[in-house]
């Protein structure tokens, strides 16, 4: 595909910038009178239907104007330059108040949540840092119905846990036999937490999903979710399959972790947008994350979960100013 031009690249972010600030369908009219563009309404109109077809832009209704699609967040967010100087007060008060609780490292990972929710009003997740988890030492599973297996665990510090998994088709007493086997070979005395070995088995997909869902959240890091009811204050949740697909993941905290670890991996702050991060139910949503470090390993991840509409520059700076903070004051805590 060839490149856009510099003018269509204008005008795809003039679009963008439009939406998030009025959540409303953008007309030519409103780019060129609030972006200062030199040409007309008439050749912005034609650059738009260019930018339509090359899956920049969408046209809801005939009469309407366009929407941003996921490459035009995506070309916005990358000609971003965040001003970290404007966010010095906030800044200030994130750093007070984990002062406010220092020595507690659970308050903080909570607190800074609370935070970041506050100030940009999404909602908010913290992960803390990945710790080894305990080990196995036992596990079974349990055919309760065609459609249904009881997970059941015990590891060395005397936890036993259980998860009931919905499989996608039926499966059989012999294939959870098989399966139960596999898994005790694999993992009897290895640590709990992060991603199971389930490489190469071969059974229902749905109960390898609900597995690894179990195991990775089983001794892993925790989750600390904060300000889901933002969520409701956005124009794109009132569709209520959108609405529910949304919450949903905000309760999973196998899926946000993996969310916001993914996006926390690339080394600094970042925002995936649409279907870049991989979770399906937030195909609607962007993630925007960093990661931070306790004395420079353990690394956790601070972020927001958003609709694609959404103030990227106050997400970006705030979780980034978030992430640095936490890391120093954790890193603290830990030298005491």
């Amino acid at each position: 595909m060839d490149e856009l031009t510099q003018r269509q690249k204008a005008i795809a972010t003039a679009v963008v910038a439009e939406h998030i600030a009025t959540a409303e369908p953008v007309g030519s009219e409103a780019v060129r009178r609030a972006h200062g563009f030199a040409c007309s309404s008439a050749t912005i109109r034609n650059e738009m239907v260019r930018l339509e077809e090359r899956g920049y832009l969408d046209q809801p209704h005939t009469s309407a104007g366009r929407v941003p699609l996921p490459p035009a967040y995506r070309l916005y967010v990358d000609g971003l330059r965040t001003q970290t100087g404007r966010i010095d007060r906030d800044v200030t008060w994130v750093q007070g108040e984990l002062r406010r609780v220092a020595g507690r490292p659970e308050a903080a990972l909570r607190l800074s949540s609370a935070i970041l929710s506050r100030i940009t009003r999404y909602p908010a997740v913290v992960v803390s840092p990945r710790e080894e988890g305990p080990r196995l030492i036992d596990l079974s599973l349990t055919p309760v119905s065609a459609r249904n297996v009881l997970v059941s665990w015990l590891d060395d510090r005397g936890t036993s846990e259980e998860a009931l998994i919905e499989t996608d088709a039926p499966v059989t007493a012999d294939d959870v036999a098989a399966l139960e086997d596999t898994l005790r070979q694999r993992m009897l005395g290895k640590a709990l937490g992060g991603d199971p070995p389930l490489e190469g088995v071969e059974t229902d997909a749905g109960l390898l999903r609900g597995l690894r869902e179990a195991f990775e959240d089983a001794g892993g890091a925790r989750v600390y979710v904060e300000g889901t009811t933002y969520i409701l204050d956005q124009p794109e949740f009132e569709e209520l399959a959108r609405l529910r697909r949304v919450i949903s993941i905000l309760t999973q905290s196998p899926l946000l972790r993996r969310a916001l670890e993914a996006v926390a991996a690339r080394g600094s702050i970042a925002a995936s947008i649409g279907t870049e991060h991989g979770i399906e139910p937030l195909r609607d949503c962007s993630v925007v994350a960093a990661p931070y470090a306790v004395r420079g390993s353990r690394t956790g991840a601070v972020g927001v979960l958003v609709p694609m509409r959404m103030k990227y520059e106050l997400a970006l700076e705030m979780v980034g100013a978030i992430a640095h903070n936490l890391g120093q004051a954790l890193s603290r805590e830990a030298e005491d």
